[in-house]
C-alpha cells in the first residue's frame, strides 16, 4: 500500500389493513392494497402489515411544510404556505400546502394528498418506501413486514441498489486514498488542485483497471453478477460474459436529492485511451440521468437561499467552485438540459447563470440549455469565462474573488446570442434577417407576456429594427408553438384530473355530507351509526362518502385522516384534498341530518326512474311489467309520504 502524506492525513425500507365489506355487524374482510389498490382480500389469510397506528405517527411526526419547502419555494399565506406547483409548470402559486391539516393541494392542475402522497407522486417512490423514508427522518423504528410480493420484490431490489451503491462508493474513496493502484488519480487530482478533504466531501474513488479486483470485492460483500449487471456496475458482452463498466477511472458517486448513490461518473485517467472522457452509469432501476442534477443534493438550499443556480458543464467544475465558496452550483449528467432539470431549478430558484467553456461547443450547449429553462420561466444568464479557461482553472489562478465578478457581470442570454451572432455571421442582408428571426424565436421562448415586451423593447435597436417589427416576428413564433403544443395539451395531465373529474362526479349533497364528517368528530361519530348501505349502494356519486362511512380512523384526527388517504388510490386522494380544501359548510349535525334524509329521498327518486326505464324496454312478459310498475307505486308512495312528514314537522 502506498499513500502521500497529504492523502494518508486524510483517510485513517404490504400494507394490510382490515376492512368490512358492509354496514355494520358486516363479515371481517381483509384487503391487501398497493398503493390504494386492492390486490386481493380472504377473510382468514393471515398477512404482514404495517400498523396503521405507525403510519399515523409518522404522518403526524412530518412538518409537511418542512418536507414540500425542500422540494418548492413556499411562502406563508394565512394559516397555509403556497408556491409554484412542482408538478405542473405554472406562472403564479396555486399549490397550498396546509400544516393545520398535513396535507397539499394545487388548486391548478388538482394534485393533493399527505406527506406520503407527495414523497410517491414527486420522487416515484413506492408507498412503503416514501413511509420507511419519513419514519427515518421522524426517528421511528417500523417493524417492516411483507405486502404484496411483486411490489415487496421490486422495493427490496432497489433498496439493495442503492447499498450496493453505497458500499461500492466507499471502497472506490478508500482505493483513491490509500492503494497503490490509484496513484495515478491521486497525482491527477493533485493537479487539479483538489485536496484530500476535497475528495472526502464528495467521496471521489477510483475504479480499478483489474476486473478480477473489482470482482472479488462484489463476492466478498456477496452482491451476485445479476445485481451488478442491474445497477450498472458490470455490462454484459456479446460473449454473454459480464465485464466491469468502469476501468481504471476517477469515479464520482451520483447522488439523488436525499444524498443517496445512486450511480457514477467515471472520468478517463489515460490520455491515451480511445473512449470517452467521462461515463456515466446506464440507466437502471434508481437511476435516470435526465432527472439527477450532480451536486443537487448539497446545493438545493443554498440555490433557494441565493434564488440562482450556477451551472457548470462537468464534475470537476462543480465541485470545485462549490468549495470556492459558491454552494448553489450544479451540472447536468453529460447530457443537455431536460425538461425535469428545468422544473427542479424552476422550484428552488427564478434565475439560472450558465458557465461554460467559451468555445463554440460551449455556446451551442449553452443554446440548448437557454431553449429547455426559458419556457419554464427561468431568466437565463451567460458568464463568459476567459477563452481557454473553465470555473476550475479560473478560480485556482484568479482566485474566487474573481469568479464571483464574472458571475455578477454575467450577460442575459439574448446579449450574449447576439453578440455571438454579430461576431461570428457576415453583416449581409440574409444574415441579418436570419439574426432577426433567430431572436424572435429565442424572445418567443418566454412564457412571460410582460418578458417579451422588455425584449423586445431591450434588442430591437441593437438588431437595427422597429420594435413593432421584431414584435410581429416574435408573434409569428409564438402561434407556433402554440400550435405544435396544441396537441400534447390536450393529453397532458388526464391523470393529475382524475381527483377533480371524481369530486365533480360526487352527489352535491354526498359531497357536503362528507366534507362535514372530516370536519366534525360528532358528525362522523353519528354517521359511522346510521346504516348507509342501502343508500350507498343504490345511489350513484356517493363513493367518497362510501369510503369514510367504512373507513376506521379515530374521529377527526388529521394523522389518522391523511393516514387513510394515504392507502386511496392517487385520485381519490387528490378528490379528498379537494374537498378539504373547499369552504367548510354550516349547520353542524343539523345540516348533516337534513343532507342525510335528502340524500335518502334523491335514492328512492332513482330508484323509481330506473324503474320507469326498463317498463320502456321491449318484450317485457306481462309479468315483469306488472312487477315493474308495483316498484315504482311503492317508491312514490314513500317519497310523497316522507316529503309530507318532512313538511310537517315544526
Amino acid at each position: 500500500m502506498l499513500a502521500t502524506s497529504a492523502w494518508e492525513a486524510g483517510v485513517v425500507s404490504f400494507l394490510n389493513t382490515t376492512k368490512d365489506n358492509g354496514g355494520p355487524g358486516a363479515t371481517p374482510v381483509r384487503f391487501c392494497f398497493c398503493e390504494g389498490r386492492v390486490l386481493f382480500h380472504h377473510a382468514t389469510q393471515a398477512m404482514p402489515r404495517i400498523p396503521e397506528e405507525t403510519i399515523q405517527q409518522i404522518i403526524a411526526a412530518t412538518d409537511i411544510v418542512e418536507l414540500v419547502g425542500r422540494y418548492v419555494k413556499l411562502k406563508r399565506a394565512g394559516s397555509n404556505y403556497s408556491g409554484l406547483c412542482p408538478f405542473h409548470t405554472e406562472k403564479s402559486p396555486s399549490f397550498n400546502v396546509s400544516p393545520s391539516r398535513n396535507s397539499y393541494h394545487c388548486f391548478g392542475c388538482g394534485v393533493g394528498g399527505s406527506a406520503i402522497r407527495f414523497l410517491q407522486e414527486h420522487d416515484g417512490l413506492t408507498f412503503p418506501e416514501a413511509v420507511k423514508r419519513l419514519a427515518e427522518a421522524a426517528g421511528i423504528r417500523i417493524e417492516e413486514e411483507v405486502w404484496d410480493a411483486n411490489t415487496e420484490r421490486e422495493a427490496r431490489h432497489r433498496s439493495l441498489l442503492k447499498q450496493m451503491h453505497k458500499d461500492l462508493a466507499e471502497w472506490f474513496h478508500a482505493l483513491l486514498l490509500r492503494h497503490e493502484m490509484a496513484d495515478a488519480a491521486r497525482q491527477y487530482l493533485k493537479g487539479r488542485g483538489i485536496t484530500s478533504a476535497v475528495a472526502k466531501n464528495w467521496q471521489i474513488g477510483y475504479a480499478p483497471d483489474q476486473g478480477s479486483v473489482l470482482r472479488r470485492w462484489a463476492a466478498d460483500k456477496k452482491y451476485s453478477e445479476h445485481v451488478m449487471v442491474d445497477g450498472g456496475v458490470f455490462k454484459m458482452g456479446d460473449d454473454g460474459r459480464s465485464y466491469p463498466y468502469f476501468r481504471h477511472r476517477l469515479m464520482f458517486p451520483i447522488c439523488n436529492e436525499n444524498g443517496e448513490v445512486i450511480a457514477f461518473s467515471g472520468r478517463l485517467l489515460d490520455p491515451d485511451a480511445k473512449a470517452a472522457k467521462y461515463l456515466n452509469s446506464p440507466e437502471t432501476p434508481i437511476f435516470s440521468k435526465s432527472k439527477v442534477l450532480f451536486g443537487f443534493d448539497k446545493s438545493k438550499r443554498a440555490i433557494a437561499k441565493a434564488e440562482r443556480a450556477i451551472v457548470c458543464e462537468g464534475q470537476i467544475d462543480t465541485l470545485m467552485v462549490y468549495e470556492a465558496g459558491f454552494q448553489n452550483v450544479v451540472a447536468s449528467q453529460g447530457t443537455a438540459f431536460t425538461e425535469y432539470h428545468a422544473r427542479l431549478l424552476k422550484r428552488h430558484c427564478d434565475e439560472v447563470v450558465l458557465c461554460f467553456d467559451s468555445d463554440n461547443a460551449g455556446y451551442k450547449a449553452a443554446e440548448r440549455s437557454f431553449q429547455i429553462l426559458s419556457p419554464v420561466g427561468l431568466t437565463v444568464r451567460v458568464a463568459k469565462l476567459p477563452k481557454g479557461e473553465d470555473p476550475d482553472s479560473l478560480i485556482r489562478k484568479q482566485g474566487p474573488e474573481e469568479f464571483a465578478k464574472l458571475i455578477a457581470s454575467a450577460a442575459d442570454f439574448l446579449d450574449f446570442q447576439i453578440t455571438h451572432k454579430m461576431a461570428t455571421q457576415g453583416t449581409d442582408l440574409r444574415n441579418q434577417v436570419q439574426l432577426i428571426e433567430q431572436t424572435a424565436a429565442t424572445i418567443a421562448t418566454n412564457p412571460s407576456v410582460a418578458a417579451r415586451d422588455l425584449m423586445i423593447r431591450g434588442h430591437a435597436g441593437q438588431l437595427g429594427v422597429s420594435e413593432d417589427a421584431l414584435r410581429r416576428e416574435v408573434d409569428i413564433f409564438v402561434r407556433r408553438q402554440q400550435n405544435n403544443k396544441q396537441a400534447p395539451v390536450a393529453k397532458q395531465g388526464t391523470t393529475k384530473d382524475e381527483g377533480r373529474k371524481l369530486l365533480t362526479s360526487q352527489h352535491p349533497t354526498a359531497r357536503m355530507l362528507c366534507r362535514l364528517a372530516l370536519s366534525e368528530t360528532d358528525v362522523l361519530e353519528w354517521l359511522r351509526d346510521q346504516d348507509l348501505e342501502p343508500l350507498l349502494s343504490s345511489l350513484p356519486g356517493t363513493e367518497l362518502l362510501n369510503r369514510v362511512w367504512r373507513a376506521h380512523f379515530e374521529s377527526v384526527d388529521d394523522a389518522a385522516q391523511a393516514a387513510f388517504f394515504s392507502t386511496l388510490p392517487v385520485e381519490e386522494e387528490a378528490a379528498f384534498a379537494q374537498l378539504l380544501a373547499q369552504p367548510m359548510p354550516a349547520g353542524g349535525m343539523e345540516a348533516a341530518h337534513e343532507a342525510w334524509e335528502a340524500l335518502d329521498l334523491s335514492r328512492l327518486l332513482y330508484l323509481k326512474q330506473q324503474a320507469q326505464l326498463k317498463l320502456k324496454q321491449p318484450g317485457l312478459s306481462p309479468e315483469e311489467a306488472a312487477k315493474l310498475q308495483q316498484r315504482v307505486l311503492a317508491f312514490n308512495k314513500e317519497y310523497l309520504d316522507r316529503t309530507r312528514r318532512a313538511s310537517d314537522t315544526p
